[in-house]
């Protein structure tokens, strides 16, 4: 009779780390164990999610000789949500598709995150989150610097884009646990191949909203990146 006095539940939200790259570009080693500011890349990664309040769980898909690593970097510095170290699959669509299907079944949305991006500010995850709430699928983005042109193979020319139309793409990307989940598997089942989850989610028609990324939300894919990541640590000092 009086349930609408009740204070509405928050959303369980499951955030899957995708942490099976292959670090190709660093020149040798696994770029989520590079030190960065004293701690490893995934420690810093795991901790931004770890001390978000709206985050209930956390699950790594990883490669599975690194499984036990990254458990142990969990364990190490103090990650309690943390519930699940899992093998991830062939490619990250796969990889995050199974992260996505051991979720607890509780599971309202799903974050998807690069284990690689350490920096990602709590203001990004919430807005992701806030996003959530009135859309079923959201992510972060951020305008572009650079001036962008396509080659037009045909003709063998460029063309240029206007910048205040172009987004790079960021995570954390999120999606109803549901909606993620087919979008995952149609890829899946069709074999194609997308570079982030929001491609997968646009080919079931879906359309994610954008929210503000960061600068400082950079994805550590080169050397030069730890050192970028270095000097925003150093800002807040």
């Amino acid at each position: 009779m009086f349930d609408f006095f009740k204070k509405k539940k928050p959303p369980f939200i499951t955030a899957v780390i995708a942490a099976g790259g292959s670090s190709q570009r660093m020149g040798g080693g696994n770029k989520l164990l590079a030190e960065l500011g004293g701690l490893p890349v995934l420690a810093h990664t795991l901790r931004a999610f770890e001390i978000n309040a709206n985050i209930s769980e956390i699950i790594i898909s990883a490669k599975e000789d690194m499984i036990v690593t990254y458990a142990e970097i969990a364990k190490n510095y103090g990650i309690s949500k943390v519930t699940k170290v899992i093998a991830g699959g062939a490619d990250r669509n796969e990889s995050v598709y199974k992260g996505v299907c051991s979720a607890d079944k509780q599971a309202d949305y799903i974050l998807v995150h690069d284990g690689a991006r350490p920096l990602v500010p709590q203001e990004v995850i919430d807005r992701v989150v806030e996003a959530l709430k009135t859309h079923n699928c959201a992510a972060a983005a951020v305008k572009v610097k650079d001036t962008i042109r396509i080659f037009d193979h045909e003709t063998g020319t460029y063309r240029i884009l206007p910048r205040e139309d172009v987004r790079a793409m960021q995570t954390p990307q999120g999606a109803d646990k549901a909606l993620l989940t087919a979008a995952l598997q149609n890829c899946l089942e069709k074999k194609i191949t997308v570079t982030d989850d929001c491609a997968a989610l646009e080919l079931l028609g879906a359309k994610p909203l954008l929210v503000e990324g960061s600068y400082r939300n950079l994805k550590i894919t080169t050397k030069e990146d730890i050192v970028s990541a270095e000097a925003f640590l150093a800002e807040e000092i």
